[in-house]
């Protein structure tokens, strides 16, 4: 629930979702630019911030939060994933793949004035395996060039609405809104770019 999954958790938590939040971190002042804290949570945990967030503006309880997901951590049909590191994205996506209920698995990753998106529908699993990478290749930088509050609403909000466009196709039982495999976006050149299933 950093970045990506604290405004993803208010927006989700709004439509009455039943949420399992993970993160290690607490709160400090560098979170400021690009996470949906208050300054008054400086300090608290970003899963229990995060938790009373979604509450107090939605009146959504069903939350459960957990500190960090880790190879016992339970799969669920429908994940999100917002990490800021592909070791732990690769686990979660691993986890999801190997459910035989899976469902859909909307990947989120972010920089200050970019982002993009990957939303796996079963059968999709081995194309999205060629965007993973490992850590090691990814330079390191501080915390304001990873996000900014918005670019982290813009993606989250475009997370939610492909999830809805997927929710909307399962209800009609027509595929009639796009669930884009691929979606990315730069702010500075104002370009959305899609790749279909």
């Amino acid at each position: 629930v950093g970045g990506i999954g604290s405004w993803l958790s208010f927006l989700l938590g709004r439509m009455g979702c039943h949420l399992y939040l993970f993160d290690n971190d607490e709160i400090d002042e560098t979170n400021m630019g690009g996470q949906l804290y208050q300054s008054g949570q400086i300090g608290m945990s970003k899963v229990e911030a995060a938790l009373n967030n979604v509450y107090t503006f939605s009146g959504n309880s069903n939350i459960e939060t957990f500190s960090k997901y880790t190879e016992e951590s339970e799969s669920c049909p429908i994940m999100f994933s917002c990490f800021d590191n592909m070791k732990a994205r690769k686990l979660m996506f691993e986890n999801w793949a190997a459910g035989d209920d899976r469902s859909i698995f909307i990947d989120g990753r972010m920089l200050a004035e970019s982002f993009q998106i990957y939303a796996v529908l079963p059968g999709s699993e081995d194309r999205y395996r060629e965007s993973l990478f490992d850590d090691s290749e990814v330079e390191e930088q501080p915390c304001s060039a990873k996000a900014t509050s918005h670019t982290a609403a813009m993606i989250s909000s475009m997370m939610v609405g492909i999830f809805t466009n997927y929710l909307s196709n399962i209800k009609t039982e027509m595929n009639i809104r796009e669930v884009p495999f691929f979606t990315s976006f730069e702010t500075h050149l104002l370009t959305l770019n899609l790749e279909l299933q």
